[in-house]
């Protein structure tokens, strides 16, 4: 069953390198094209990553033309030796080696972007206005000529009607009277007869008629107008340039084919097999039943496991042991 398990193994193994080759060649093609224009410090300080200058040929240069020059994704790539068709060097008897893909690392980055470029606007101040009263002249002054009528007053004063005079006068009972007392006829008596006068009331002037300028003041009246303040005016507003940070994920390191230690076939004990179901149902992951067995469910969850962890996937690694925390005696 223990070998059923291991061919099951090289297989997925076997699908997932054709994979990673079928892809290498897809990248070094969509690569190929894109050079570097200039050279510079980042491409400089690449170092050969593995398995990626094999499946790539040519170093993607471009990731590290940017104006915020990120870390070269090669020179992040651990120095662990290259693929080769050569068998693991340094090895001890009773170690056991295998082939297992490395996942690409990626990680998000935050790039500032300019949404919209600095510019300008003309801005119109309106006019002000405010309301005032003012004292106007609605008729102006002028002169005219006024007759001025002639005065009269009324006067009273006594004339002579009839002058007075000496006369005789013959009356029968004439006011002469004899000495005797006796009244004799034809009596002719000087009589004297005072004027007769008539108060008269009669109009006199006292001022003739005459002719006068008359100046007539001018005419004026308080309104209420609404006046300007201030003139409308422009000034020049500046639109600052506008940002946006976006968050992109961007390759850290490729995916890798590399050498590592791994549980030899004797030391995989039922005891062992446990451990690590055990451990991987604890991470959170779906192993099969815990028999002392690996099935495809087991597999399947390791795999998961190790690429969450950024493992080597495909093999029980000793890498993998040491994070889900099992040793083997």
């Amino acid at each position: 069953m223990l070998s059923k398990s291991k061919r099951s193994r090289g297989a997925v193994v076997s699908v997932m390198c054709t994979a990673v080759l079928v892809l290498g060649g897809f990248a070094s093609s969509a690569f190929a094209g894109h050079d570097c224009k200039t050279k510079d410090k980042c491409a400089e300080a690449r170092k050969p990553c593995n398995i990626c200058d094999v499946l790539f040929g040519k170093k993607p240069c471009g990731l590290c033309a940017k104006k915020e020059k990120p870390a070269c994704p090669t020179a992040l790539c651990p120095s662990d030796g290259r693929m080769t068709a050569d068998l693991p060097a340094n090895a001890k008897p009773g170690d056991c080696f295998a082939k297992v893909i490395i996942p690409a690392e990626y990680k998000t980055v935050t790039e500032r972007h300019m949404v919209q470029e600095a510019s300008e606007r003309l801005e119109v101040i309106p006019a002000q206005y405010k309301w005032v009263e003012e004292r106007v002249m609605i008729k102006e002054a002028s002169c005219q000529l006024e007759v001025v009528p002639a005065e009269y007053k009324w006067t009273e004063k006594t004339v002579q009607v009839k002058p007075g005079y000496t006369g005789w006068v013959m009356q029968s009972a004439a006011d002469c009277v004899t000495s005797d007392k006796e009244v004799r006829g034809g009596v002719f008596c000087l009589r004297t007869t005072p004027p007769e006068f008539k108060t008269i009331r009669t109009q006199c002037l006292v001022r003739p008629a005459s002719v006068r300028s008359v100046s007539i003041p001018a005419e004026y009246q308080t309104v209420r107008r609404e006046v300007v303040a201030s003139a409308a005016t422009t000034r020049k507003v500046c639109i600052a340039a506008e940002y946006d940070d976006i968050q992109k994920t961007v390759l850290v390191c490729p995916e890798r084919v590399k050498w590592e230690s791994i549980v030899c076939e004797d030391k995989l004990t039922s005891d062992t097999v446990n451990k690590v179901k055990s451990a991987l149902l604890a991470s959170g992951f779906t192993p099969g039943p815990i028999n002392g067995k690996l099935t495809q469910a087991d597999w399947a969850a390791l795999a998961a496991f190790q690429q969450k962890n950024r493992l080597g996937v495909g093999e029980l690694t000793y890498e993998t042991l040491k994070q889900l925390g099992v040793s083997i005696q």
